[in-house]
């Protein structure tokens, strides 16, 4: 089971393998595998969006906007000729319209460079208890959701959170103004 976020209203994309009893990945399938929705705990309905088969036993689905529309969870299981039932979950999110997409860099302040793989996470306090956005840098230090997106925020002070093992940083929060 995944859990990663949907953007709402949109179509979404998903990649997952096909596997048969012995959890050998099964080709050949095409776009002939049923996947079923489910929005935020209502009964499953029969998939509408585009499938297609990538290769080796992997398989694609992007969903139409319309099985986005919900904020909440979106269940869904897959099945297939000769496969066992693939699961996967994922939420449904609502961005605020008038957040703006914020570029936060992590460098090691010993050597300048960009940190990857680092968690970053961003509140609302000084004391860390709030939780808005988490995510990673990537290679570039650029910190990014499980989507590859920005932290999108309100304009105002945020107070951002970093920790990676040998990570040589100034203390932490890091206090950002987004305007």
């Amino acid at each position: 089971m995944w859990n990663v976020n949907w953007n709402l209203g949109q179509q979404n994309r998903i990649c997952f393998v096909m596997v048969d009893a012995n959890y050998q990945e099964v080709a050949g399938l095409g776009a002939a595998f049923n996947l079923f929705i489910s929005k935020n705990g209502g009964v499953f309905n029969p998939s509408t969006g585009a499938k297609s088969e990538i290769g080796q036993g992997w398989y694609s689905y992007v969903s139409t906007a319309a099985e986005a529309n919900t904020i909440g969870p979106v269940s869904i299981y897959i099945t297939g000729v000769g496969c066992i039932q693939q699961n996967a979950e994922y939420v449904v999110e609502q961005r605020n319209a008038a957040c703006i997409p914020f570029t936060y860099t992590l460098t090691n302040i010993s050597t300048g460079l960009p940190v990857d793989g680092a968690a970053v996470w961003v509140t609302t306090d000084l004391a860390g208890l709030n939780v808005v956005w988490n995510g990673d840098t990537d290679a570039f230090g650029v910190a990014r959701d499980a989507s590859g997106e920005l932290p999108c925020l309100d304009a105002g002070t945020w107070y951002f959170w970093a920790t990676k093992a040998g990570l040589t940083a100034n203390a932490w929060p890091d206090t950002e103004i987004v305007s």
